[in-house]
């Protein structure tokens, strides 16, 4: 075993750790058997609170199959539990970027003032009632360590009331979001690419997270000003390996909206030929080596979007269609709200890729009997 990848879904860590020829143990909520098919052994660790680990039974899993000393490289779902990153980290060591600074980078005021100081656009946030200008702007209210969007909710004009506890809330600015991936070794940096994501939005969830395609160039020619800004954030706060800015390009501007200081759900769309494999240079980078230049860029558009479903699923036997998978085993219950599946495929352009796995997942909700968006 050459290291552990720990994610509340391990897959596209396990097949980045795969093509760079790493035997990987894999930890996730999911176990699909995409995921074991990648990892040299792959394991399902228990839910607590819905979508989050049971910490103990992390520890105990980790415990238990991998000797200590072992790296580990983590992946989406400590966000919002930095006291398990370093329960982690003190029997094994973390390959990224430690707890103390997903905790400052999470803190909605912390990253506020950064931005602030750095001169980079962010949307002004509150975690007390909105007053003065805040108040009279349009706004959201967020969690705090919140993942995928589906936590974010609209909050009515004038809304004087404070944000729930472990919430926060912010100016809503209008636009298309976008994910800049950099690879950082503390000083300096190279691009990895950027991504367009979109909404698969339910009643309850207006904002949860769809898809992505990329890579793709950052509209109105507001690439440059973003690109400085990352590297800037990379280089002050010391990022190293993979990281991701997510920012809302619009026509007023663009607004920086988090930073995810380790590898992201574009791992998947961006980790392919003629790139070198992103784990093996995640790696590499956290122990401060980049490639001497500028990372090549793929030839086509990959795109990935989730399936949801909005009551509970049963996984039938038989095939899925082509480019569909986080596969579960046949007779697998999927609760209402969950993800059930990821759609991939290619195209010569955004545009193209995004229908193709549209058209992935409407094979998929037929297969599985479910409606069609907004039927």
């Amino acid at each position: 075993m050459d290291l552990a990848v720990i994610a509340l879904s391990a897959r596209p860590l396990a097949a980045s750790a795969k093509r760079a020829g790493l035997a990987a143990l894999a930890l996730d909520l999911f176990a699909d058997l995409d995921t074991c098919a990648h990892a040299a052994r792959c394991v399902r660790v228990h839910k607590k609170g819905g979508l989050a680990f049971d910490g103990d039974d992390l520890i105990q899993a980790l415990a238990s199959l991998s000797p200590p000393g072992l790296p580990v490289v983590l992946g989406g779902g400590f966000e919002h539990d930095t006291a398990l990153m370093q329960r982690i980290g003190a029997r094994n060591p973390i390959l990224g970027n430690m707890a103390e600074t997903v905790r400052v980078l999470k803190d909605p005021l912390a990253l506020a003032a950064l931005c602030g100081h750095l001169r980079i656009p962010f949307p002004a946030v509150s975690l007390e009632a909105p007053t003065g200008d805040l108040l009279a702007a349009p706004m959201v209210d967020k969690q705090i360590g919140g993942i995928g969007g589906s936590h974010v909710r609209p909050r009515a004009a004038g809304d004087a009331t404070p944000p729930a506890l472990g919430g926060y809330v912010q100016a809503r600015v209008e636009g298309e979001t976008y994910s800049l991936v950099l690879l950082s070794n503390g000083l300096d940096s190279r691009v990895v690419g950027a991504v367009r994501q979109w909404a698969a939005p339910s009643a309850a969830q207006p904002f949860r997270y769809g898809g992505a395609a990329g890579p793709v160039t950052l509209p109105g020619g507001h690439g440059p000003a973003i690109l400085a800004a990352a590297a800037r954030i990379a280089q002050v706060c010391g990022l190293v390996g993979l990281i991701s800015f997510d920012v809302i390009i619009g026509p007023a501007g663009w607004w920086l909206l988090e930073v995810n200081p380790r590898p992201g759900s574009s791992l998947e769309i961006l980790d392919t030929d003629p790139l070198p494999p992103l784990l093996a240079l995640h790696l590499a980078a956290c122990g401060g080596k980049l490639p001497p230049a500028a990372l090549p860029a793929p030839p086509e558009v990959a795109a990935a979007a989730l399936l949801y479903g909005e009551s509970d699923v049963m996984i039938p036997p038989g095939d899925w269609p082509e480019g569909v998978g986080d596969r579960m085993a046949p007779g697998t219950v999927i609760p209402a709200g969950a993800p059930i599946c990821t759609a991939r495929a290619r195209a010569a352009t955004p545009e193209a890729a995004r229908g193709a796995v549209e058209a992935r997942l409407a094979e998929m909700r037929a297969l599985l009997g479910l409606p069609s968006p907004g039927a």
